[in-house]
């Protein structure tokens, strides 16, 4: 019996003190995720690049904060592409050590490695090395080693993508160089048409073909494209291809203007990929851009036209006038109470609430369909309707003709008159006559 305690007793303290060294140990979890940097450098701290991959070979260096490619030519490099390089390196972990000194690369693909990225950090005197070579058979990771280290080891082969840069992709590949929010004109120019812009006080202004307000968000947005649109590709050339690529004529032309200053793409013939040849005109570079940006700039100027009859908020309108041949509608917003809308003419009384903001909510849904160069068989000559809009200290005045079916609006900001939906233009006199236009022998009161 004591024998058998002490048996019992003796496997107890042996348990114990087995499960105590194991407690204290790591688990293989643990272990696992406890990966060792490949580098100790922060991608902050990197100021010379040496990419090598896809053939070819470039230097970066950072001057000043900013990333420059230095061979095999001198040009801003693309900061984000860069940076996923540095970001790459920085974080790099062991996955693996395969040999601690491998005899043969070849098996590996690091006898000659398929990408090389060579950098040095502040500071450093030597340059520091990663090779990758191929991937394993999984395709999960790739096997790496250092200049400076004989093992082989393992990395994740997600990060292939952010290192297997070519020049082409590490160079800043942005079509025009210029300030986006200082841009205050701008010039298209098309074998049909030529329209120019100019932009003040936040609001854009067509000044050619004809004089009218600019479709601001429309112009926006061709100026951010031309902001933000990159090189598809680089052409190797030389001047003596410029008229070979259909740029010495070119097709279209767009001028970009801040101040004193502008840049000018000028886009020539369609490439077989379906993109186009285009240059900056400040410089001999020919590269080409995607489809979508040449079909934009194409656009007719009537695009660029504002369509909104009025650009008033309905809850900033004070006062609001309709005048009908021999009638008179003026409503106003009560100055005790501003809440409130109030008719003043043809007599005073209290009006509809809510058919005040049904009249204002339909005049604000006025668009033009389409353009007229002339106000000639518009019926505008003799109208059927004039809307005026107070708001604060600004004026919106809208003539209304009609000619058959169709209704044509004039406003004193553009050129030529504007077709809109007769349906719109119905409505709304219809909820005006709840207010007070039913009259129409009613005679309109002179001012004063």
């Amino acid at each position: 019996m004591r024998s058998t305690l002490l048996l019992l007793t003796t496997a107890t303290m042996i348990g114990g003190y087995a499960y105590f060294i194991e407690s204290s140990r790591p688990s293989r979890s643990e272990t696992e995720n406890a990966k060792d940097r490949v580098f100790v450098s922060e991608s902050s701290a990197l100021v010379e690049l040496e990419v090598l991959a896809s053939g070819t070979r470039t230097v970066l260096r950072k001057i000043d904060s900013t990333w420059t490619i230095v061979a095999p030519v001198q040009v801003n490099a693309d900061e984000v592409e860069v940076s996923g390089i540095t970001t790459g390196v920085a974080s790099l972990e062991i996955e693996r050590v395969l040999e601690d000194a491998a005899d043969d690369l070849e098996p590996f693909g690091l006898a000659d490695p398929r990408i090389e990225i060579a950098f040095k950090a502040e500071g450093d005197d030597e340059v520091t090395r990663l090779y990758l070579g191929n991937h394993t058979a999984t395709g999960g990771d790739i096997y790496a080693m250092r200049s400076d280290d004989p093992r082989v080891f393992l990395v994740a082969a997600y990060l292939e993508s952010s290192f297997d840069r070519t020049t082409f992709d590490l160079r800043d590949k942005a079509i025009l160089n210029f300030e986006r929010d200082d841009v205050d004109r701008l010039q298209l120019t098309t074998p049909t048409h030529t329209v120019a812009l100019a932009r003040a006080d936040g609001a854009w202004r067509v000044e050619v073909p004809w004089e009218a307000r600019g479709a601001s968000g429309t112009v926006d947005t061709i100026v951010t494209r031309l902001d933000t649109a990159r090189m598809q590709a680089l052409i190797e050339t030389d001047d003596s291809d410029i008229d070979t690529h259909g740029l010495a004529k070119p097709r279209i032309s767009a001028i970009v203007s801040a101040g004193s200053a502008s840049s000018t793409l000028l886009v020539g013939m369609e490439a077989d990929d379906g993109s186009s040849y285009a240059r900056d005109a400040s410089r001999s570079l020919i590269f080409t851009v995607e489809a979508s940006l040449v079909d934009a700039l194409a656009r007719p100027p009537e695009d660029y036209r504002q369509k909104e009859l009025f650009t008033f908020s309905p809850t900033s309108v004070t006062r609001l006038e309709i005048e009908r041949p021999a009638v008179w509608l003026v409503l106003s917003k009560d100055e005790k109470n501003p809440s409130v809308w109030r008719q003043l003419e043809p007599s005073p009384a209290e009006v509809d609430q809510s058919a005040v903001s049904d009249l204002l909510a339909t005049l604000t849904g006025f668009r033009a369909d389409r353009f007229v160069a002339s106000t000639e068989n518009t019926g505008l000559d003799e109208p059927i309707a004039t809307v005026t809009v107070f708001s604060g200290e600004r004026q919106e005045r809208v003539v209304f003709g009609r000619d058959g079916d169709v209704v044509y609006a004039l406003t004193e900001a553009d050129a030529g008159a504007a077709a809109i939906k007769a349906t719109g233009f119905e409505n709304a006199l219809a909820i005006a006559a709840t207010l007070g236009i039913l009259d129409e022998n009613m005679p309109v009161p002179q001012p004063g």
